[in-house]
């Protein structure tokens, strides 16, 4: 199938790889506007456009050992994670609609904590006749495992009921130490760009206003990054739109800064 790879070639062969990124081309469960499935080209292709050398780390990503798999569709991506993570490296998926981390909780054992950033809440049993609606992405997920929320603020009542009944957290964003508190030492990461404000991120399908900022995103993730063992992460709901890659070298550039995290 080929493809644009992240920050336009890989840093080393992927079996030698620590984090192997899988772009997953899909928008089907989406409730508003499509558009996500040309989310990981886009954001790969705003990389390239990236500096490797970070500022704020002075780190540079190239020296870190990052992959890119081909894109793969729905059906394939508990088979290609579950093989990721089985061979010992950190799988960071690239959407896509935030459906396509459904399957991918799913492999997730019960010890996993689960880092939900969002503007939306996503703890409906279905929406409109549709258990992978993207509106479901955490509610099977919150059945079995500690699931913390940051950035909410849409949702509707059978969404807090939910959440209260599976004991979730609904956490404040700019509270990482509660974050901390409440998540177990290994988590799962979960990021939809909706949980910025559609100031920085118009570029998405269900855009919420009074969200986060760019240095609060980097916050939570620099300080989760690099005071848990986190498992992989997902970036989801990126809607490339004409004259906003702004948007896609955010996304690129969030992504790019997790593995630096990650490696601090």
């Amino acid at each position: 199938m080929g493809g644009k790879k992240f920050m336009g070639t890989d840093s080393v062969k992927y079996e030698d790889a620590e984090y192997a990124i899988v772009p997953i081309p899909h928008d089907s469960n989406v409730s508003w506007l499509a558009g996500a499935a040309k989310a990981p080209q886009a954001i790969f292709r705003a990389s390239e456009e990236l500096e490797r050398y970070d500022f704020d780390t002075g780190a540079n990503v190239s020296d870190f050992k990052f992959a890119t798999l081909d894109p793969i569709t729905y059906d394939k991506i508990k088979e290609t994670v579950e093989r990721v993570m089985g061979e010992g490296k950190i799988p960071i998926s690239v959407g896509g609609d935030h459906s396509i981390s459904i399957p991918i909780l799913s492999l997730l054992p019960e010890e996993i904590s689960i880092l939900h950033i969002d503007a939306h809440m996503d703890m409906r049993e279905e929406y409109r006749g549709n258990k992978l609606s993207h509106a479901c992405a955490l509610y099977e997920a919150s059945k079995n495992h500690n699931v913390v929320h940051a950035g909410i603020r849409s949702g509707c009542e059978e969404e807090l009921e939910n959440a209260r009944q599976f004991s979730n957290v609904l956490a404040n964003y700019r509270d990482s130490e509660a974050i901390l508190h409440d998540l177990g030492e290994n988590v799962y990461i979960t990021f939809d760009v909706d949980a910025l404000d559609p100031s920085i991120m118009p570029a998405t399908g269900t855009p919420e206003p009074g969200g986060m900022g760019w240095l609060d995103a980097n916050r939570i993730l620099e300080d989760i990054c690099r005071e848990k063992n986190v498992i992989g992460l997902d970036f989801v709901e990126l809607r490339p739109q004409e004259g906003f890659h702004f948007c896609d070298a955010t996304v690129a550039k969030l992504l790019m800064k997790s593995i630096i995290y990650l490696e601090s």
